[in-house]
């Protein structure tokens, strides 16, 4: 029986970091791929982005603070998230 060895190309991640697999709807992954291309990063880093926005804004609401937008005309609506 012949075996072959196959390398490893890809480093192994930081100990700090986890590597994921995510299913996203076409849907999201197409504003990933917005979010991505808009900013000029990669997608990995605009999902990190993401969830670290979420994540901020998810505190602040449970601590009573409210998300207000001032819109170009100057108008403040308050950001409702579900």
């Amino acid at each position: 029986m012949n075996t072959k060895q196959f390398k490893n190309t890809h480093p192994p991640p930081p100990p700090n970091v986890k590597r994921m697999s995510v299913t996203l709807s076409s849907d999201a992954a197409q504003l990933l791929e917005w979010l991505a291309a808009t900013q000029g990063i990669t997608q990995t880093e605009a999902l990190r982005k993401a969830i670290a926005t979420e994540a901020y804004l998810y505190k602040e609401i449970k601590q009573g603070s409210k998300v207000l937008l001032l819109t170009s005309d100057k108008e403040v609506r308050e950001v409702i998230f579900r």
